[in-house]
């Protein structure tokens, strides 16, 4: 599966395209209704699990309004719902091959763009897989670990808002989604860097029980080259015969599934840092001019900190 899906980038261009090319009516990109509930505009994209790839020619239906994927100007999988009921409670997504998922829609924010990201189905060549894993999770802070209490969390087309202990759980998830490096969602919040939900080595299986992602870690943006204090991983990388230190790329990969989890470019004084959870992951440290290096680091506890320093020589 993809690493990473709807980069910021991404869906701007996609909102571009749904308030301008597409010429949609009033209601679509802001701006008011008819009688009955106002209308709201729903947008995301259907994705497979079994291949992680968008999916052309399903029907997604909501809020009396549907759309097939593949079609129009969206591009592979994506679908716009426009002036749908904002009163709307379920989506439902339908199409040749593909298990029928009907979803609980969270409330929708009328006269909007409700933009719900990647929503995962089945196909129907595994007669055993259905809807039926439920997920839980805690959304704590990284610096001090204490619960982050309004976080949107979106988790493959559900979305919810996390309450003063930080904790956020939702239902009828498709059984199986869940590889190394598998993107199901994100977590955003006033004040902090926007986190990426991916499952690493987990793969979702029916409930009970419920799949627990313990807790997930957001930090505040990062506003320089390398991230602020604390970090879990850092150290210093020297350059033989150099006192400026700038332009290193440090990449920091999880061992379980060879993911990348973040890359910075050190300043001149050669500092780098992450903030992780607990793992084993490769620090790989690479400088134009010199040969490049890496090591492997245990993090056997996130408030346990490893230093790895480097000297690159030509």
């Amino acid at each position: 599966m993809r690493q990473i899906g709807y980069r910021n980038a991404m869906r701007a261009s996609l909102l571009a395209a749904i308030c301008g090319v597409l010429a949609i009516s009033i209601g679509a990109c802001g701006g008011g209704g008819g009688g009955g509930a106002a209308p709201a505009t729903v947008i995301g994209r259907i994705v497979l699990v079994s291949s992680g790839q968008p999916l052309n020619g399903a029907t997604v239906s909501a809020g009396g309004k549907s759309y097939v994927t593949g079609s129009g100007a969206l591009g592979d999988g994506n679908f716009i719902l426009q002036n749908a009921s904002s009163d709307a409670t379920t989506l439902t997504v339908t199409g040749t091959g593909v298990k029928t998922l009907t979803q609980t829609l969270e409330p929708l924010t009328p006269n909007q763009t409700n933009d719900l990201g990647d929503i995962y189905v089945l196909d129907t060549s595994d007669a055993t897989a259905d809807y039926k894993a439920d997920v839980k999770g805690v959304v704590v802070r990284s610096d001090t670990f204490a619960p982050v209490a309004g976080a949107k969390v979106r988790f493959s087309g559900h979305v919810a808002t996390t309450g003063a202990n930080g904790a956020f759980q939702f239902t009828g998830l498709p059984v199986g989604l869940g590889t190394a490096n598998a993107y199901v969602g994100d977590i955003t919040a006033t004040g902090f860097a926007v986190k990426q939900i991916t499952l690493d080595a987990l793969v979702l299986g029916a409930s009970p029980p419920v799949n627990d992602l313990g807790d997930i870690a957001i930090a505040p943006p990062v506003t320089g080259t390398t991230p602020p204090p604390p970090s879990n991983i850092n150290g210093k990388v020297s350059l033989q015969g150099q006192t400026d230190l700038s332009g290193t790329t440090v990449t920091l990969v999880n061992k379980s599934g060879g993911a990348s989890v973040g890359t910075v470019n050190t300043a001149s004084d050669g500092k780098y840092g992450f903030f992780v959870v607990a793992g084993t992951y490769t620090v790989r440290v690479s400088h134009a001019g010199f040969t490049s290096q890496q090591v492997d680091v245990t993090l056997p506890r996130p408030d346990q900190v490893q230093t790895k320093d480097f000297t690159l020589v030509p």
